[in-house]
Order: structure tokens, then C-alpha cells, then sequence
């Protein structure tokens, strides 16, 4: 199976998820930052679509290649996770708001797998908006979630 996992960052915490990712996948794999340029999703078996929340919004790279890729995406199985700090219903509400409708219900795997601030690594606007959360520090990536996305994504070979 040919896969695409196709996500954008900003810090570099999705980056990190979709790479973990990658490397317990079998088969061709291709982790790609779909902010550098317009990717092309065309002849892949499986395609990830990933992406943090910011300020309730994934980034616009990523509904960008939704938009570009919608014929490739139907055609593939799906799998979506988002990078966020919530969790529970609120986190839900942020995966659903993420994706387009009908790449939502396309979507085999949704998941939402956590998220880390590194606030050395902030930009003065974000550690502003960041200061709500705390003063230190944060990671809260869901290893255990990318593993089950890997799984499904093995299941559905």
C-alpha cells in the first residue's frame, strides 16, 4: 500500500506525529509538509490529512489541499487527526471543524492525538495568546492515538 501522510505545522509538533507515524507504517510511505508547495495527492492507496488548531482553526495549508485534492481524497482511504491541546467533546468538536464535511464522513480514522507548546519557540502574538493556557511548557502528544491510527491504517489494506 502506497501512502500519503500530508500535513502541515507550524512548531513542529504535527511534523513530529506525522513522522512517528510514518515510521510504523509498512509499505511506501511519504510524510509531506503541504505547506512548502501544492501537493498533489494522486496515486496513493491511503492518505492522512493532518493539522494543528489554532485558535479553533486548523491551518489554511491544510484546507487548501483538501480543496486542490478532493477527487484524489475520495478515492483513497482516509485518515484525519489534528494536533490540539483539548480534549474530550470539545476536542471532538475541534476534529469535526477541521475537515470538510465530506472529507469527515469519507474519513475512516479521525483522531485527535494532543499537542505540545514549546514557548521559546512562540511567536510574541502566540505566546500572548498562549499565556491563558500557563507560563511552562506543555506536551500532551497521544502516542497511544497515532498507534491506533497506524493500526487502522494497516487493518485497511
Amino acid at each position: 500500500m502506497k501512502t500519503l501522510i500530508a500535513y502541515a505545522t507550524r512548531y513542529g509538533t504535527t511534523e513530529e506525529c506525522a513522522h512517528y507515524l510514518a515510521e510504523r507504517l509498512p509499505g511506501e510511505v511519504e510524510a509531506r509538509d503541504i505547506r512548502r508547495k501544492r501537493e498533489r495527492a494522486e496515486g496513493f492507496d491511503a492518505i492522512v490529512v493532518a493539522g494543528p488548531i489554532y485558535a479553533g482553526r486548523v491551518m489554511r495549508a491544510v484546507e487548501r489541499f483538501c480543496e486542490v485534492n478532493r477527487e484524489a481524497l475520495l478515492r483513497a482511504k482516509v485518515g484525519l487527526f489534528i494536533c490540539c491541546l483539548y480534549s474530550g467533546e470539545r476536542a471532538q468538536a475541534e476534529l469535526e471543524a477541521a475537515f470538510p464535511p465530506w472529507l469527515t464522513a469519507h474519513a475512516r480514522i479521525r483522531k485527535v492525538v494532543g499537542g505540545a507548546i514549546e514557548l521559546k519557540r512562540l511567536t510574541l502574538p502566540d505566546r500572548f495568546l498562549v499565556r491563558a493556557v500557563g507560563d511552562s511548557d506543555i506536551r500532551r502528544i497521544r502516542f497511544d492515538e497515532l498507534d491506533a491510527v497506524a493500526e487502522a491504517l494497516k487493518e485497511l489494506r
